[in-house]
């Protein structure tokens, strides 16, 4: 009964991620962390690929869409090389803190709420100001902060990636969560075999064709409806989640603070 209502919580999850280029850790995350059955360590394995299970479908799903937007997202592949190397280093980091469980749940729940406070004041205009960089160095900078950030928290980072591609670059939001998505995809990536080469615990094991599979059906789905979603839906839709998520972290964060 656990397993299907994990499998669940991630389709959700990831349907929303794929629609609204939230990444769905975002929220898997958190969920994860109020039922308390795993450490922060585990959470972030089964977060990290259910994540990068559901950016790989979207990604592959969305290969026309990224040539009919080449010029825009010309800037891609410095930035996904960016978050390849921040995914890394944030899990470097992460395994290098993560000695006091509730502590460091504590900190990922608090440090995640104060962005997606940023995320909600920055996207809530729609004609939010945006620096229009776009060149190499600026994508490559900007990817490393971004993978980095998800890895440590053990998430996607969807709409932290969102809110910066859109302020840093200048594009529209449909058009950000596919670079949001590109930048998922490596960060994640690296990620996972960062932990496939430390070793992962026989129950992760266990668990990973349940989260996979929950991760591809939601990525389908999310990706579906996207494909129909106007820009004003797909922004309502991701500023109710922030909202949501806030929620969650501070449940999280009286939680845990009671161990210490």
């Amino acid at each position: 009964m656990t397993d299907i209502i994990y499998f669940v919580v991630i389709f959700v999850a990831t349907a929303i991620g794929s629609l609204a280029g939230i990444g769905g850790g975002v929220l898997i995350k958190p969920i994860f962390d109020a039922f308390g059955e795993y450490t922060a360590s585990e959470v972030s394995v089964l977060s990290s690929s259910a994540v990068f299970a559901m950016s790989f479908i979207s990604v592959l799903i969305s290969i026309p869409s990224v040539r009919a937007q080449k010029e825009q997202l010309k800037f891609m592949l410095p930035l996904a090389v960016g978050a390849s190397f921040g995914g890394w280093f944030g899990d470097f980091v992460f395994s290098k803190t993560a000695t006091n469980d509730s502590l460091i749940k504590i900190v990922q729940n608090s440090l995640l709420m104060l962005l997606i406070i940023f995320v909600i004041i920055y996207m809530r205009n729609e004609n939010s100001k945006s620096f229009r960089k776009r060149e190499w160095h600026t994508a490559a900078i900007t990817g490393i902060a971004l993978g980095a950030t998800s890895a440590f928290l053990g998430i996607g980072g969807g709409p932290i990636n969102v809110a910066v591609i859109t302020l840093v670059f200048g594009l529209e939001i449909k058009t950000a969560v596919l670079g949001s998505l590109i930048t998922i995809l490596f960060a994640q990536g690296t990620k996972l075999i960062h932990l496939a080469v430390k070793g992962i615990a026989a129950f992760e094991i266990k668990l990973l064709p349940y989260v996979i599979a929950a991760g591809i059906l939601g990525a389908l789905t999310g990706r579906m409806l996207n494909k129909t979603a106007s820009n004003k839906v797909v922004r309502q839709i991701f500023i109710t989640v922030q909202v949501m998520i806030i929620i969650l972290c501070l449940f999280n964060i009286i939680k845990y603070g009671a161990y210490i």
